[in-house]
């Protein structure tokens, strides 16, 4: 029987409003450990607000170390899973993209946007001692006993405006993974939709002047903003996008490898497997066994 990477959807029980909060010791407590470690692509978003304990997180099949004090934002879509866990406790909210940006403009495109933009915003805000962590920890108390509160009319919307403030109030504390403070936010728009466009077109083409050709922008430009961001080239982070996805498809052992290689465009599943493993030292199949 093939193992199936797990895609968590939102709980339907909570659909309806689009938003929970739960002690980490709760949902420890509810969700096998096996459930935990198994790496799982959730459709939603999540924050995990640690007050105590440390470990290490698996983002994007990247492992990120945390501890007490940290904030770790999962993106839709993302693969995640926990791993050495070591007497961590703390809060988990999960939402949907709608409950936030309701009525907010501000927050439409979260995945491209803060904090959800992994290739701008780090995954971790580590806070630090006294009143700058009291207030963070004030407002998700806050959340907690609001979204356990009897149901009233306004109870929604009290929530959503709460969750607004906690991100944006994170916002205020952090600075751009690259800490380039000084970027042109033309630039960053240029960039985040050359985003939008790579994962539309991706299966279409990995050529780097098709891409300036459909922005309208020179190679010239294009590249230096992509090694601003990324620091790597267009092809390279073309390169890098495709390998991301292509993992996300082959960490699915319902889908064949032949069929993830059509899906990206590769006409012959050989040249899918050259490709994947020039740039990954492994093979799709190696790979695929190295995620169970």
């Amino acid at each position: 029987m093939f193992n199936k990477i797990q895609e968590v959807t939102f709980k339907k029980d909570y659909e309806e409003v689009g938003f929970e909060i739960r002690h980490l010791s709760d949902f420890f407590n509810t969700v096998l450990v096996e459930q935990r470690k198994q790496p799982h692509r959730v459709k939603f978003y999540a924050i995990l607000f640690i007050t105590e304990g440390k470990g290490e997180h698996l983002i994007d099949f990247k492992k990120y170390p945390y501890q007490e004090k940290d904030i770790i934002f999962i993106g839709k879509d993302q693969v995640h899973a926990w791993q050495n866990i070591d007497a961590v406790n703390g809060f988990v909210l999960f939402f949907t993209g709608d409950f936030l940006h309701q009525n907010q403009i501000q927050f439409k495109d979260l995945s491209y946007s803060y904090p959800y933009n992994s290739l701008i915003y780090k995954p971790i805000l580590s806070l630090q001692e006294g009143k700058q962590y009291d207030t963070f920890h004030a407002l998700v108390k806050y959340l907690y006993q609001e979204y356990h509160s009897p149901n009233s009319h306004e109870q929604q919307e009290i929530l959503q405006c709460l969750l607004r403030t906690f991100i944006l109030k994170t916002k205020s504390q952090s600075q751009f993974k690259h800490k380039s403070l000084d970027i042109p936010s033309s630039d960053k728009a240029l960039f985040i939709q050359f985003q939008k466009i790579l994962d539309e077109k991706l299966a279409v083409s990995r050529n780097a002047k098709d891409y300036c050709e459909w922005l309208n922008i020179s190679y010239q430009k294009l590249n230096k903003i992509c090694k601003t961001f990324t620091k790597k080239s267009i092809k390279g982070f073309i390169d890098e996008t495709l390998i991301l996805k292509t993992k996300k498809e082959l960490s699915n052992r319902g889908i064949t490898i032949s069929e993830v290689a059509y899906q990206f465009g590769f006409d012959e599943v050989t040249n899918f497997t050259k490709y994947f493993k020039k740039h990954t030292n492994l093979s799709p199949k190696v790979f695929r066994n190295t995620v169970f």
